[in-house]
């Protein structure tokens, strides 16, 4: 899919989605003077284009008991990355698993209750993984926008 593909419309929906993607199309349609058939229709299209993976709720870390944040930049032994990137992917407390090529392999976020629990999965969890070479963690300390 191309960027041209998308129209003015298209780009609305998906900005009030993004907002909060439990928003009736009803309501949407309201917001954006269009019937809810059209709101229904589009949402379909960018399903099926791929545009609109999937609908998700965004949780407070911090109401869960998730009071810890760190990214780790990680390192893998050269030709096991793909193998390394699905292990952690499946690790709870990893978040994200990115692939960059500027200052190591991969980059995950890990979320953890405390800067302890934190240490203990980074150390026995992610580090524990065949194929990781080495890591360097970024504790956050306060998050501005999430």
């Amino acid at each position: 899919m191309r960027a041209a593909d998308i129209d003015e419309t298209d780009a609305r929906l998906i900005e009030i989605l993004q907002k909060d993607s439990s928003t009736p199309a009803v309501r949407i349609a309201a917001m954006m003077r269009v019937t809810e058939g059209t709101v229904r229709n589009r949402i379909g299209k960018l399903r099926r284009l791929g545009v609109i993976r999937r609908f998700t709720v965004s949780v407070d870390a911090m109401a869960l008991g998730q009071g810890a944040t760190a990214f780790v930049l990680l390192n893998a032994v050269p030709g096991r990355l793909n193998e390394v990137a699905k292990k952690l992917a499946g690790i709870d407390a990893v978040s994200e698993v990115h692939e960059t090529h500027t200052y190591g392999d991969l980059l995950l976020k890990v979320r953890a209750r405390s800067p302890s629990d934190l240490a203990d999965i980074v150390s026995t969890r992610i580090k524990a993984v065949p194929g990781v070479a080495g890591t360097q963690v970024i504790t956050v300390l306060n998050v501005w926008k999430d």
